[in-house]
């Protein structure tokens, strides 16, 4: 497997556009660092306050209203006007977290706000656009790779922040200097468009665009593995949910702050160890399969919950990292079985769809923890449990390419 991992390495530093996913995996190093220390930050700010979980997941459906908007806008634009606006969300966090420490916690809401919706303008558009600079065979690779960036970064951010919770000045300030680093190399990078990517030689982008096949074009199976995507993608998200209130979930089951912090850290880590040869896994295993399994480990993820202790949660968190290793399957399955058409739409559409429904199941599974925990975790388990069902009706696009 070692001999593998390393020849499909080398073979991956050979690629065409090597430097250019070298930067945009820099990028995700830098934005994660920031944005799982914030994941358990805020719920746990939002329990200090006296804020309960439904009014953190009034938080959330608030954001989704506006990410809904903004992902939509994004899937239009060419690469460097994505670009600009990505900028834009940096800088508009660095000016708010250099407030967070002086100001009360109804501002808080507000930079909470627009910081979790910076984390679906960076997700928006530098995804897919990664999908296009890396050739179908090696998409599982290119997606483990990128995770092994993004998970050291979170687990070095969360060992950071673990310590620097408690004082929120340091915070912001941590905050505010990754922020700066995270321009810079936005700043820094040259980000090819879209159309030039696919057709390499075309210097123009509108008609290149053009030979992408419309949504009229795509087979009637293959629009039906669409809405099945989409109802899987809804109920993993569902189920998912409870992870939201993971760290509130920690401080019930006597979990102190600083150790959700490093169980989180020990979670991602587990994620960057075994990103690569996840991503080998995904691009040489039957596709259908390995959904199965990303399922099955969200699945358990949520299970362990049941026994209500400090080692059920610290399993949780196992099964989280393990997730983390296949957290790829969803998003090579989709960009490989619609890569000939305008992925970018259709991946908006998804992501959309979705997030119609997560307006509501934020607040729906805050209210049913603060009612009781077992409804709420219940409620995750069935849906998840739904989603196993269903996948079995995804095409096998292995034997489709066949």
């Amino acid at each position: 497997m070692f001999s593998k991992t390393k020849d499909e390495l080398v073979k991956y530093r050979k690629l065409k556009y090597y430097r250019d996913i070298m930067k945009i995996n820099i990028i995700f190093f830098l934005f994660f660092m920031l944005s799982d220390s914030m994941e358990i930050f805020i719920p746990l700010y939002f329990k200090k306050n006296g804020l309960s979980a439904v009014t953190y997941g009034s938080l959330q459906s608030v954001t989704t209203i506006l990410r809904m908007a903004v992902i939509w806008i994004m899937a239009k634009p060419k690469m460097k006007n994505k670009r600009r606006i990505l900028e834009l969300f940096v800088v508009i966090n660095m000016l708010h977290f250099g407030f967070l420490y002086m100001n009360g916690k109804f501002f808080a809401f507000y930079i909470f706000a627009v910081f979790i919706l910076t984390r679906t303008v960076v997700n928006t558009v530098l995804n897919p656009y990664l999908a296009r600079l890396l050739p179908n065979d090696f998409m599982g690779i290119g997606f483990g790779v990128r995770d092994v960036f993004l998970s050291v970064g979170c687990a070095v951010g969360l060992f950071i922040s673990g310590f620097l919770e408690e004082n929120l000045l340091w915070f912001s300030i941590y905050m505010i200097v990754l922020l700066a680093a995270l321009l810079f190399i936005m700043i820094n990078t040259k980000f090819i468009e879209i159309a030039k990517v696919d057709t390499d030689d075309s210097e123009d982008d509108e008609d290149a665009e053009k030979t992408l096949k419309s949504w009229r074009d795509i087979p009637k199976r293959m629009k039906v593995n669409f809405v099945i995507i989409v109802v899987i993608g809804c109920l993993i998200a569902c189920g998912l949910e409870i992870h939201t209130y993971s760290a509130m979930i920690g401080e019930d089951f006597g979990v102190k702050a600083q150790n959700i912090y490093n169980l989180y850290a020990s979670s991602v880590i587990i994620t960057a160890a075994f990103s690569i040869g996840g991503g080998i896994i995904i691009d040489r295993v039957n596709s259908k399969i390995m959904y199965l399994a990303y399922i099955l480990v969200c699945f358990l993820s949520c299970f362990a919950l049941v026994f209500r202790t400090p080692y059920a949660y610290a399993l949780s968190l196992v099964f989280i990292g393990i997730k983390g290793v296949l957290d790829n399957v969803e998003q090579t399955y989709f960009f490989k079985a619609y890569k000939e058409y305008d992925m970018e739409k259709l991946y908006s559409v998804n992501t959309i769809i979705q997030m119609i429904l997560a307006i509501v199941s934020p607040m729906v599974f805050g209210f049913l923890y603060d009612v009781n925990f077992n409804l709420m975790l219940m409620a995750g388990i069935v849906c998840l449990a739904a989603a196993m069902v269903v996948s079995f009706g995804i095409v096998d696009i292995n034997k489709q390419s066949e």
